[in-house]
């Protein structure tokens, strides 16, 4: 593919309209080409493309190429926080190790599909698929994850939870585009990642959820939940009921907790029916009980 200081090329693929790719090689050229180009379909590894094949996802018009841009292709740590370039693929976050990041980040990481998918598919790309919350992206709703979003002479930091539209969509501004994953370096005594079903099927279900003790008292808890790949449900105000309380949990705990998540979900999500509420209450049953094994 040319550079883009060398113009743009035209390729014909069957009966679809030429395709036009534009490949930079920097952030700056990259910024610049999307500032006068915003509809073009950015592309990177491409798996979410290839597999999700509705007719919004097929490949025509202009197409910017991420996969030369070497900044996006970076991994980086501090003390504090990892950060990872939004064109890396996943089987190259996983080369750093398991004793660099969150178990349950990995967990995910490793989910998603086989070793040659993995070589292709990037955590940018998982996190802004339009319509579908992929793999990653209920783990890293727990961890503080924070996103750099960048156009043309601007730059800004926003949380991943606010990244997400109520009809599921990323929120760019215009001509922006997601550059860095920043993962802070958060301890936790238990994490938990449990995905069942196909992605992109009515019955894919992810369950994810992690924990902090000090002594034998529950610190923190923060679960969440991908019901069919399209929707992300979380019960903040269930969990704030059981922080605080001593480990391990007595019976008639887990049961007026249990109570209470129906509750919750029924006035949250009414909407929600009696099949995922279920698989709901039994996913965070079966992780109280993790925790009362973890004392």
């Amino acid at each position: 593919m040319p550079d883009a200081s060398e113009g743009t090329g035209t390729v014909s693929v069957d009966s679809r309209p030429p395709t036009k790719i534009y490949s930079p090689t920097n952030l700056g050229d990259l910024l610049s080409i999307y500032r006068d180009h915003p509809e073009a379909r950015l592309f990177a590894g491409g798996s979410y493309l290839l597999h999700n094949r509705s007719p919004q996802n097929r490949l025509g018009g202009e197409i910017i190429d991420l996969a030369r841009v070497e900044e996006l292709g970076h991994i980086s740590r501090t003390e504090r926080f990892m950060e990872i370039g939004a064109a890396v693929p996943i089987s190259k976050i996983m080369s750093t190790g398991k004793h660099v990041m969150s178990r349950s980040f990995y967990t995910a990481l490793s989910a998603i599909g086989g070793m040659a998918l993995r070589n292709h598919a990037t955590l940018g790309g998982n996190i802004c698929a339009r319509g579908h919350r992929l793999s990653a992206y209920p783990i890293l709703l727990l961890l503080d994850v924070r996103l750099e979003l960048r156009r043309a002479g601007a730059s800004r930091w926003i949380n991943l939870n606010r990244f997400i539209s109520n009809e599921g969509q990323p929120i760019f501004e215009r001509g922006e585009l997601l550059t860095r994953i920043r993962i802070p370096f958060l301890d936790w005594d238990v994490e938990e990642f449990r995905q069942q079903g196909r992605i992109f099927s009515p019955d894919h279900f992810i369950f994810c959820g992690v924990a902090r003790k000090q002594k034998e008292v529950l610190s923190d808890l923060r679960t969440s939940y991908a019901l069919g790949s399209q929707r992300i449900i979380r019960i903040r105000n269930a969990e704030a009921e059981l922080i605080g309380r001593k480990l391990p949990f007595l019976a008639e705990e887990r049961r007026e907790f249990s109570q209470l998540l129906q509750s919750q979900l029924e006035r949250s999500y009414p909407d929600l029916d009696e099949f995922h509420r279920d698989r709901i209450s039994r996913a965070i049953g079966w992780f109280l009980r993790v925790l009362n094994d973890s004392i």
